[in-house]
C-alpha cells in the first residue's frame, strides 16, 4: 500500500508537468490556423534613413549603422494605435522585430547596451505593445534573430559558447517579463544557426508551453526554412510568395509594401493584390504574416494604414469565407482559390473576367450554391467537373465567392488538385523521390502539378552529423553547406498504368549560378530501368523521343551545382 502511495504521488507530480509541456501540436496550432493573417512589423533604428533593416548595415557603413540607435527617438509611438490598425486591417495576431540580425533589441535586455533602453526613447517598446495587446485580446509574437552581426562572438570559434548562453538569456527574457506570449518566430539569415536548435527551443517550449515556433532553427538553406518544418518547428515560412498548397501548417512572410523596413517612397500594393495574397494563403491551406514597417517616429505611414483598413473592411463583409476555415476542398488555380468550414465549400473567384468556372469533380453533391447575400449561383455537377457561374451584375473586381453546401462534411474529402492545363500525362499522379529538401512546394510532387512556382530540389544526405554545423561561419553558398545534400538524385512518376510517351518536357529552376549538369529520362521496362534520353543542360527543356509505352518514368540528376530546382517533369502523348 505505501509503495502504491508514492507512486499514484509520483504520478500526481509528473502529470502536470507533462500535460503542460506535451500540448498536441494541433491543439497549440489550432488558434493561429483558424486565425489566418497576421501583422509582421520590422522596426528598428533602420528606420531613420529609410534603409533596409540589417542587410543596409554592410553598405551603409557598419559604424554609423551602429550608431544609429543613439538618435531613435519615435516619439509618436503608440502600442494601442498598432493594435488598433492590426485589429481593423483583419490581422488575429501581431509579430514584432524584438531583435533582428543587427543585434539591435526593443526590449529591455540586460545582456547588452544595444537595445531601446539607451535610446533617447528610453521605453520597453515590446512592454507596452504586449501590454497593449494583452487588454486587446490580441495574440503578440516576438521575431527573434540567433544571431547577431553586430556582436563579435557570434559564430566566432573561441567565443560562440558565450554568445550561445547570451541568445538564449534573450529568449529567457522575451518569454518571461512580458505575459503571455503566443508565437516565437526565429529567423535565419544564411548561416546556420549559432545556438543549438534543440536548445532555444526547449526553453521556448518550458517557459511558455503553449506558444508556438517557426522552422527557422535548423535550416542549412533558404529552401529549407521556406518548406521543411523539422523536429525543432510547428509550421514552415515561405517568404516573398504564396507556395500552392500545403498540408503541413505553413505561413507565408511577405510585404505590403517593397521592403521589409520603412523606406522613403516606398507604395503598398492594391487592394486586389492584398486581398489576393491573403487568399491563396488561405486556399493553400495557409496563413499570411503580412508587414509594414512603421517610420522612424513610430507611425505607420498613411497610405499604408489605409491600405490596410481598406483591406480590413473587404475581409469584414467575407470573413465567414477566410477565418476559421481549412484550405480546400479545392486545391489553388490560376483563377480561383477555396476554403471550406463544415459542410461548406467557399470558392473564390480571383478572375473578375472568368465568370464561369470549371472545377474537378468531387465525392459529394452539391445541394446548393449561392452568394454570400443568398443570391443563386448556377452549376452543373457530374462525375468529371463542376461547374459554377457567377452572376451577371454581382462580380467583385477584388474576389468573388460562391457558397457550396455538401451533403457532407467537406473534411472527410482529399484535396482535389484542379483539372488539367497542359495536357501532361504525368499531371498530379503518384509520385516519389530519392529525397526532397521540403515537406511540400519543394517535394516530389511539385514537378507534377502544372505550377513552374513549384519545384522539386534534392535533399540532405543521411550520412552527415549535422548537429556540428550549428554555430560555424558556413554561408548556405559554400562549398562545405552545399556538400551536406544529396551530389545526385532521382525523381520517379508512377502514371497508374501503362502511357505511350512521344515528348519530354523538362523545367529548371535557377538560383544564382546553379545548374544542372548532367541529367538523364528512363522508364521502366520490366525489373529494368532503360535510358530514353539524356543532356548535359535543362533549362526550358523539350525533346521528342522514339514512342515508348510504360507506367513509370524517372528523372535521374547525376551532376549539378548549387541549389537548382525541377518545377516540371511532364510526358505527352507522340
Amino acid at each position: 500500500m505505501k509503495k502504491l502511495f508514492h507512486t499514484l504521488l509520483l504520478l500526481a507530480l509528473i502529470t502536470p508537468a507533462f500535460s503542460q509541456t506535451e500540448m498536441p501540436k494541433s491543439q497549440r496550432l489550432k488558434w493561429w490556423q483558424d486565425a489566418k493573417m497576421g501583422l509582421f512589423i520590422h522596426w528598428g533604428p533602420v528606420s531613420r534613413i529609410g534603409k533596409e533593416i540589417s542587410w543596409s548595415r554592410e553598405g551603409y557603413g557598419k559604424a554609423k549603422y551602429d550608431s544609429l540607435y543613439r538618435g531613435f527617438n519615435p516619439a509618436r509611438f503608440d502600442a494601442k494605435e498598432w493594435v488598433a490598425l492590426a485589429k481593423a486591417s483583419g490581422m488575429k495576431y501581431m509579430v514584432l522585430t524584438a531583435k533582428h540580425h543587427d543585434g539591435f533589441s526593443l526590449f529591455d535586455t540586460k545582456t547588452n547596451d544595444y537595445n531601446i533602453m539607451h535610446t533617447p526613447f528610453g521605453r520597453d517598446v515590446c512592454k507596452e505593445l504586449a501590454q497593449a495587446a494583452h487588454e486587446a485580446n490580441m495574440p503578440i509574437g516576438w521575431y527573434f534573430s540567433v544571431a547577431d552581426w553586430k556582436d563579435p562572438d557570434c559564430r566566432n570559434p573561441q567565443t560562440n559558447g558565450i554568445f550561445a548562453e547570451r541568445v538564449l538569456e534573450q529568449v529567457r527574457e522575451l518569454l518571461t517579463n512580458y505575459g503571455k506570449i503566443g508565437l516565437l518566430w526565429i529567423d535565419y539569415e544564411g548561416w546556420p544557426t549559432p545556438v543549438e536548435p534543440k536548445n532555444v527551443y526547449d526553453l521556448a517550449r518550458k517557459l511558455q508551453p503553449e506558444i508556438i515556433i517557426n522552422n527557422r532553427l535548423e535550416p542549412f538553406t533558404p529552401d529549407e526554412s521556406h518548406a521543411y518544418v523539422g523536429q525543432y518547428a510547428d509550421y514552415a515560412t515561405p517568404e516573398g510568395f504564396v507556395a500552392g498548397y500545403g498540408k503541413i501548417p505553413w505561413e507565408t512572410c511577405t510585404n505590403m509594401g517593397h521592403q521589409w523596413a520603412w523606406r522613403f517612397g516606398d507604395t503598398p500594393r492594391s487592394l486586389k493584390e492584398s486581398v489576393h495574397t491573403l487568399l491563396r494563403c488561405v486556399g493553400g491551406n495557409g496563413n499570411l504574416l503580412f508587414n509594414i514597417g512603421p517610420d522612424s517616429t513610430g507611425v505607420f505611414p498613411a497610405d499604408f494604414a489605409a491600405r490596410a483598413r481598406e483591406m480590413g473592411d473587404w475581409i469584414e463583409k467575407n470573413k465567414a469565407a477566410i477565418y476559421d476555415t481549412k484550405g480546400g476542398v479545392f486545391t489553388p488555380a490560376p483563377d480561383y482559390v477555396s476554403s471550406y468550414r463544415g459542410k461548406q465549400v467557399f470558392v473564390h473567384l480571383l478572375n473578375a473576367d472568368k465568370a464561369t468556372l470549371a472545377l474537378p469533380p468531387i465525392p459529394a453533391k452539391i445541394t446548393s450554391a449561392k452568394l454570400p447575400d443568398g443570391t443563386p449561383v448556377q452549376f452543373t455537377q457530374n462525375n468529371k467537373s463542376i461547374t459554377i457561374t457567377y452572376p451577371a451584375g454581382k462580380i467583385d473586381p477584388v474576389a468573388t465567392i460562391a457558397v457550396l453546401t455538401l451533403d457532407k462534411d467537406a473534411s472527410t474529402i482529399a484535396p482535389t488538385v484542379p483539372l488539367p492545363a497542359t495536357g501532361s500525362l504525368a499531371y498530379a499522379h503518384k509520385t516519389t523521390a530519392s529525397s526532397a529538401v521540403g515537406q511540400f512546394y519543394h517535394d516530389a510532387a511539385a514537378a507534377f502539378d502544372d505550377n513552374p512556382k513549384t519545384a522539386w530540389k534534392i535533399g540532405r544526405r543521411k550520412d552527415v552529423d549535422f548537429s556540428k554545423y550549428y554555430g560555424k561561419n558556413l554561408h548556405y553558398h559554400s562549398p562545405e553547406i552545399m556538400a551536406l545534400y544529396e551530389p545526385t538524385g532521382w525523381l520517379e512518376i508512377d502514371l497508374g498504368k501503362p502511357e505511350t510517351v512521344g515528348r519530354i518536357k523538362l523545367g529548371e529552376s535557377k538560383y544564382g549560378q546553379s545548374e544542372i549538369k548532367k541529367f538523364e529520362v528512363l522508364y521502366l521496362k520490366g525489373n529494368e530501368w532503360v535510358s530514353l534520353a539524356q543532356d548535359m543542360k535543362m533549362g526550358d527543356w523539350e525533346k521528342t523521343v522514339a514512342p515508348v509505352k510504360a507506367q513509370k518514368f524517372r528523372l535521374a540528376i547525376q551532376e549539378y551545382h548549387g541549389y537548382f530546382g525541377v518545377n516540371e517533369f511532364q510526358l505527352f502523348a507522340p
